[in-house]
């Protein structure tokens, strides 16, 4: 079942009307302490994804933990803002549309998500090929939040 991609300006717009991003105190040690989560956790999933055969779906678990550390450094960046969303959708939605210049997919930033609501909540399993299509994304997504990060602890 294909899902369709909602429109990046209606959905900032609404979850900026409905109150779902917020304010929230820019606190320098969470960002740190995020990034760091994030890192070490694509470390370990690193480590581990070399013993995974390509038939196993344990590549779910693999795509999981790369959406969970993307997931944080999304959240690390927000906090430089005072930002923080009450959903995955919304937190994307803001980055994708405040940091237009970053150059973030949308669409793949709402691709994951929706993969990752259908393991989590409806059972779906990966294999390896569906992984492979999505890795070089998730590491270009992560290496740019990884910079940006640096960038703005440095400042």
């Amino acid at each position: 079942m294909k899902t369709s991609i909602d429109n990046l300006d209606k959905t900032y717009k609404l979850c900026i009307s409905t109150g779902n991003i917020k304010e929230k105190f820019a606190d320098i040690e969470l960002i740190k302490a995020l990034k760091i989560v994030a890192e070490k956790g694509l470390e370990f999933i690193n480590n581990k994804s070399k013993d995974i055969p390509k038939e196993s779906i344990d590549w779910t678990f693999v795509f999981r933990d790369y959406y969970e550390s993307l997931r944080g450094l999304i959240e690390a960046y927000l906090l430089f803002d005072g930002i923080e969303a009450d959903n995955h959708q919304c937190k994307n939605a803001y980055l994708c549309f405040k940091y237009a210049e970053l150059e973030l997919d949308w669409e793949f930033l709402e691709t994951i998500r929706l993969k990752r609501n259908a393991i989590n909540y409806r059972g779906q399993l990966l294999k390896y090929d569906d992984w492979k299509l999505l890795k070089l994304n998730f590491e270009l997504h992560i290496n740019v939040l990884r910079k940006e990060i640096e960038k703005r602890l440095i400042k």
